[in-house]
């Protein structure tokens, strides 16, 4: 198994545990509002946007950001909630676009300058474990809010 198969696993691993979002967020969880803690579909989102984002290898100002549901995740106002099946249709065009872009990389890869996103790190590894843990981090965020409203958190993969 190479490295970059290693990463592919674990980024499927993530997407694996994002999945029990749609089963154990009730409705409060999911759409709750608070101006300190973002509802589970505001987490979800930025979470999806950012993987997007960083493999795209789009440049920032060009990455058209709200650009799925029309909404800006940070906005605890938002007019709009977009629903667990859009959100899940969302994610699996994630999905999708990691498995297309970790399964074009080779290890050798992995070690190349970092052009696109200097600050996660030197090299394209560094990208690739910045938003791993960027993910882990709101996937935590997501367990806080699930918490709060009486549901279980994430199961680990």
């Amino acid at each position: 198994m190479s490295i970059v198969d290693e990463f592919a696993n674990h980024f499927e691993r993530q997407f694996r545990t994002l999945d029990g979002i749609y089963e154990r967020a009730s409705e409060s969880a999911w759409a709750y509002q608070d101006t300190r803690v973002k509802g589970a579909w505001q987490w979800l989102l930025h979470t999806l946007e950012t993987i997007e984002f960083y493999l795209s290898e789009k440049a920032a100002d060009q990455f058209p950001w709200g650009h799925r549901f029309g909404v800006d995740w940070e906005n605890d106002q938002a007019e709009r909630v977009p629903g667990k099946d859009e959100m899940r249709a969302y994610q699996k065009e994630v999905e999708q676009l990691a498995r297309q872009v970790l399964g074009s990389k080779t290890d050798q890869d992995l070690t190349a300058p970092e052009t696109d996103a200097p600050w996660t790190g030197k090299l394209y590894l560094g990208k690739l474990l910045y938003l791993m843990r960027h993910t882990q981090q709101h996937i935590g965020d997501i367990n806080r809010v699930l918490r709060l409203n009486g549901d279980e958190a994430l199961e680990w993969h």
